[in-house]
């Protein structure tokens, strides 16, 4: 298996939305340059099922392809799963992530730094663009193998220290009070008027926006 990088985004879901949800998904996917017909056909049908302990849960995405994304040739996997209250028993509701698996080794020019390589700098940050268009978001990171997931499940359970496990990050406005104590000398960060992005300096070198 290889080891993975995400672009990642959480939304408030359940029965009532799931199909709006993956049709913007699908949406998304076509705006990053991802139109293969095996990979949107995964997500088209997609509901939450009741596993036998009561619990629901949703989960989608097991083809990995390399395509062309923004003129660069890369190893992609869209992927969704569904988190309750029986993963996190701080949730009040269940959410659901949706994300972009990209193959590490890959994007990176050196991994021991983990500095991503000029060329897929650009690429990355398209993705998230596209991501931050979801409605109600919690914020989009891309994140490596030891943090996936890390800044979003610190925000659930309001652990602020690990809210900034992340390379970088487009923060919408509701969630912008967690990130006003930036380290200027670990992050990047450009305030706009509805996101706050945010992008770590020894991974990107230079300002992906």
């Amino acid at each position: 298996m290889p080891e993975y990088s995400q672009v990642q985004t959480y939304i408030k879901c359940d029965q009532s939305n799931i199909k709006k949800i993956m049709l913007d998904f699908i949406s998304t996917l076509n705006d990053c340059g991802i139109q293969d017909a095996e990979m949107i056909s995964a997500f088209s049908g997609l509901e939450w099922a009741i596993d036998e302990d009561g619990s629901m849960y949703v989960s989608g995405g097991e083809v990995t392809k390399e395509l062309m994304i923004a003129g660069q040739l890369i190893h992609i996997r869209p992927f969704v799963i569904g988190w309750t209250s029986k993963a996190f028993k701080e949730l009040q509701q269940s959410w659901l992530e949706v994300s972009l698996l990209l193959w590490t080794e890959e994007i990176l020019q050196c991994h021991l730094d983990y500095v991503l390589r000029e060329e897929h700098r650009s690429v990355i940050w398209k993705l998230m663009n596209s991501f931050s268009h979801f409605p109600n978001h919690s914020g989009v990171y891309f994140t490596n193998e030891a943090t996936d997931g890390r800044p979003w499940e610190a925000f659930v359970q309001n652990d602020l220290d690990n809210v900034w496990m992340f390379d970088a990050a487009i923060i919408n406005k509701s969630n912008m009070n967690y990130y006003q104590a930036i380290d200027e000398s670990s992050f990047f960060s450009n305030l706009q008027e509805n996101e706050l992005l945010i992008a770590r300096k020894e991974t990107w070198i230079i300002e992906p926006w």
